[in-house]
């Protein structure tokens, strides 16, 4: 059933021009960051002589620091105005944002670069709300499994193009202009699909704005606390951010001091993580019936335990690589069977986690009501950023306590071992109440 109502809607104006969308502003989020990333951590790009170990947190920082401090009044604007206008209004920010960033990589002025790369969080900030409420003001509920599936199928595949694509460019001859004409391109592209959405019509159009950020985060968070039904799946969404960005976070360094390898086996593993989240994604999508899908989170979190202990438990008797020593290849890295079983579990994780989060994101969207949609999916997206800052920077705090790296695998694990035994229970209480 699910299948087959996802091939009807990439058919559908309702929704095929809201995935490419979004899909290309995934692209283009994770293009422009990896290239200025690899600026920074290959080619010497540097801000006020800050280290390059700091650069790149701080550089993640700036991108999510604004979805956090932004995501409220977005929400509230998603529920004062047409979700759809809002959305051609960001899509056409972005178009002038990535001229200031071509100007920046053109010009070779860092300063340039971090302004712009918060600007491009607080575009996104204006724009996550506005699509997540549009989606069940434009879809039947019993479609929004299977739309998120391939929303997030795709935004996966999306990030790891942007990923590859531009860690790879930049550091080609004129590869920073190319990197500026592509993300203009791609964001025009963004701007004409999502002209061609139908309206998604405020639910709350007499409602005052205000632009008090502070404020009204504390409001937004209120009204989440006050919606338990849909404050539970908002967290289980924001734990899947932080699970996302702490694996992102950890993989150079685990890779380089505990695996030995290179920054090829870095790009692997990215691969590896990004097509296994968009395959647990569409299996979710596809296998689902028209419920709230939640047995493909339970097994998610289920996988997300062993997989992740596994990865820790055969690593942590490595060696140390010192810092400075020859490293792997990916050729070399695969050659050797022992480390197939890594990849297998961390292919399975990434399938894992895509299971776990997709049911999650449609129960928001569904139980959230009409009038408060924009500013409760909102509040998902402030803790999403809170969540995903914290992920970054897991490495730090290992570091500070001194603790072996593996582990925050061991940590993802425990945790999503407690998702389980939630969800598990919210389950029981249900049948409960209806037996």
């Amino acid at each position: 059933m699910s299948a087959k109502i996802a091939a009807q809607l990439v058919t559908q104006r309702r929704f095929l021009p809201l995935l490419i969308t979004q899909s290309l502003g995934a692209f283009n989020d994770n293009f422009f960051r990896y290239s200025l990333v690899t600026l920074v951590t290959l080619g010497g790009l540097t801000l006020f002589d800050i280290e390059r170990d700091m650069m790149v947190p701080i550089a993640a920082s700036l991108f999510t620091i604004p979805i956090f401090l932004f995501s409220a009044i977005a929400g509230r604007m998603a529920d004062k105005f047409d979700r759809t206008r809002i959305m051609r209004f960001a899509k056409f920010a972005e178009i002038w944002l990535m001229l200031i960033v071509a100007l920046g990589f053109l010009l070779e002025q860092p300063l340039l670069l971090m302004v712009a790369l918060f600007l491009m969080g607080t575009q996104s900030a204006l724009f996550t709300p506005a699509k997540n409420s549009a989606l069940p003001t434009l879809l039947k509920p019993e479609e929004l499994v299977p739309a998120n599936a391939m929303m997030s199928g795709l935004l996966n595949v999306s990030v790891l193009v942007g990923i590859g694509l531009g860690t790879w460019l930049v550091m080609r001859p004129f590869g920073p202009e190319l990197v500026g004409v592509g993300l203009v391109v791609m964001a025009t592209l963004g701007w004409l699909a999502s002209r061609q959405l139908p309206e998604a019509k405020a639910s709350h159009p007499e409602m005052p704005l205000t632009f008090n950020f502070i404020g009204e985060t504390v409001r937004v968070l209120n009204y989440a606390f006050k919606a338990p039904q849909v404050l539970r799946p908002l967290l289980g969404a924001a734990w899947f951010w932080m699970l996302a960005a702490s694996i992102i976070t950890l993989m150079p360094v685990f890779t380089a001091s505990v695996l030995g390898a290179d920054e090829s086996v870095i790009l692997l593993f990215s691969a590896l993580f990004t097509i296994g989240a968009a395959i647990g994604a569409l299996l979710c999508g596809a296998l689902s019936g028209e419920g709230d899908a939640l047995p493909f989170s339970i097994t998610g979190a289920i996988g997300l335990v062993v997989f992740t202990t596994d990865v820790a438990l055969i690593t942590w008797s490595n060696p140390l690589v010192p810092e400075g020593a020859a490293l792997i290849a990916a050729d070399a890295f695969l050659a050797d069977k022992a480390n197939w079983r890594i990849l297998i579990d961390l292919g399975l994780a990434a399938i894992s986690a895509g299971l776990f989060v997709v049911p999650l994101q449609a129960m928001a969207q569904r139980r959230a009501p009409a009038e408060l949609r924009g500013r409760l999916l909102a509040a998902g997206g402030i803790m999403n950023a809170a969540t995903a800052t914290l992920g970054q920077f897991t490495l730090a705090g290992i570091a500070l306590m001194q603790l072996p790296i593996q582990m925050a695998f061991l940590m993802i694990a425990f945790i999503s071992g407690l998702a389980v035994l939630f969800i598990l229970w919210r389950l029981n209480l249900r049948r409960g109440a209806t037996a």
